[in-house]
């Protein structure tokens, strides 16, 4: 007998090993792309976030000490007002604010340029030329004198404002970081101070700083960067406690706020304002985890409103508009555009709480580390599977463990480590298994077909119940047996 000759060798370039370390390769390359790019959630895994965040994580409670005050369709209605508001109906509001006496005030609103002096410089004018004519000598000249100087101070509505922000106290004005070299930068003594962290660590950096007027940045209590962080796909999953300009860390509203209210846990919060060199991922609050009061109530109401009096006294109130299409288009993962005064607001939230979410540092480490090994136990337990069902049943178990333990990372430590490289890994190495093996079963079923093609097959035997030859039907043989 001759054995069927074997067939070529297959290259090491077409191996089923090859395939398989590929599939590890992808999945490793993807892990290291991750924490590349600043950390998970990475390449094609913001969906998979999203979901996470908005669905599954906890949401923040709803809070009890902060609440925004918010120029709302109804106040501007009421006011009779366009945005932006003029001087003097901010003088007023903060007025009726500093009544209750709230904790802070934090406003998410940029006076970066002065109103309109035509009028007031003409009423200037002519009141030095009723001066120098001399007829303030007559009780007449005199009495027009002190109602043209009353007009004039009343029209003047940037002087207004810094007696209403002085005489409050505790207004947090923001800033708003330019990524040309248009802007300056604070002096020293004034409220918008850098904090001391390490710049050249921060993710995001800017060439100048816009500020708020003069005046109004001294009567101030403190004062922090406006700018967010949206995505390329527009959803804002980061918040920037603190950016680089100028070598020095410049502080968010949020982190200026926190810094101001709680200055005895100020090496706390600068803690976890650093996590994610600066920009950590943020939890999600509830949809109406924060209280609302229009701008139009305020103003409305006398400080003797009970109502009012509950809601805003020893309160942190956030002040922003959130009237239709004038608030920024920005969105939070599984939410509609939300305006940017309540980002600030549930970040210094998190801040506070310390309930972000880190994706760097030793998060880093374990995801690699992670991902590695359990692309090398599928790697170990194929070559044990006798079947490619047991590889199958091996590969879903693994992915199982390895989404739970990433979703406990999650959810407890707020650990955010890369879910989809480990998957891919996982689906490649299964796959090329699955060829390997199929490729291997139609070897041996070809090699046995050319074995057992080579015999001859023997002739089968006739029935016993065939007649036999030369005898007619139904004859019956006289040397058989009887029954």
């Amino acid at each position: 007998m001759t054995l069927p000759a074997r067939g070529p060798r297959s290259s090491w370039w077409s191996s089923p090993a090859l395939a398989r370390w590929m599939g590890v390769s992808v999945g490793l390359l993807l892990a290291v792309g991750t924490a590349v790019t600043g950390g998970a959630p990475g390449p094609g895994e913001r969906a998979l976030y999203d979901f996470a965040v908005s669905r599954l994580l906890p949401p923040l409670p709803p809070s009890a000490d902060l609440v925004l005050v918010e120029v709302d369709d109804r106040a501007l209605a009421a006011l009779g007002e366009r945005w932006p508001l003029s001087r003097a109906t901010w003088a007023k509001a903060f007025q009726a604010l500093g009544a209750y006496r709230p904790d802070a005030v934090v406003v998410d609103v940029l006076f970066d340029a002065p109103e309109s002096r035509d009028a007031l410089d003409l009423g200037e004018d002519v009141l030095q030329r009723l001066r120098a004519s001399g007829l303030t000598a007559t009780p007449e000249g005199a009495s027009l004198e002190h109602d043209l100087e009353a007009r004039l101070y009343a029209q003047d509505g940037d002087a207004r404002l810094t007696e209403a922000i002085s005489g409050v106290g505790t207004v947090i004005l923001g800033s708003m970081a330019l990524s040309e070299d248009v802007g300056g930068v604070p002096a020293s003594g004034e409220p918008l101070t850098p904090v001391p962290l390490d710049a050249n660590r921060l993710r995001l950096g800017a060439e100048g700083l816009s500020t708020n007027l003069a005046p109004l940045r001294l009567a101030a209590w403190g004062s922090g960067t406006l700018n967010v962080l949206p995505d390329a796909d527009g959803v804002i999953r980061r918040y920037p406690y603190a950016l680089r300009v100028d070598g020095k860390a410049w502080p968010s509203l949020a982190l200026a706020t926190a810094l101001r209210l709680w200055p005895e846990r100020s090496e706390a919060l600068l803690r976890v304002a650093a996590i994610d060199d600066g920009v950590p991922l943020m939890r999600l609050p509830t949809a109406d985890w924060l209280p609302r009061v229009s701008l139009a109530d305020v103003l409305a109401a006398g400080p003797s409103s009970v109502g009012l009096d509950l809601a805003l006294r020893k309160k942190t109130v956030f002040v922003g508009v959130t009237a239709t299409g004038l608030h920024g288009q920005s969105t939070l993962p599984g939410q509609l555009a939300v305006p940017g005064v309540e980002i600030h607001a549930f970040a210094m939230d998190n801040l506070r709480t310390g309930r972000v979410l880190r994706s760097t540092g030793p998060v880093v480490l374990v995801g690699l580390v992670e991902t590695a090994l359990v692309l090398a136990v599928l790697l170990w337990r194929r070559g044990r599977a006798r079947s490619l069902a047991g590889v199958v049943a091996q590969a879903a178990l693994l992915l199982v463990a390895h989404t739970a333990f990433a979703g406990w990372l999650l959810a407890d430590p707020g650990w955010v480590v890369p879910l989809v490289p480990a998957v891919v890994g996982v689906l490649l190495v299964t796959l090329a298994e699955a060829v390997a093996r199929t490729e291997d079963l139609q070897r041996q079923s070809g090699a046995l077909k050319r074995l057992f093609g080579r015999f001859p097959r023997e002739p089968s035997a006739p029935p016993s119940d065939a007649p036999v030859a030369g005898t007619t039907p139904g004859a019956v043989d006289p040397g058989g047996p009887r029954s």
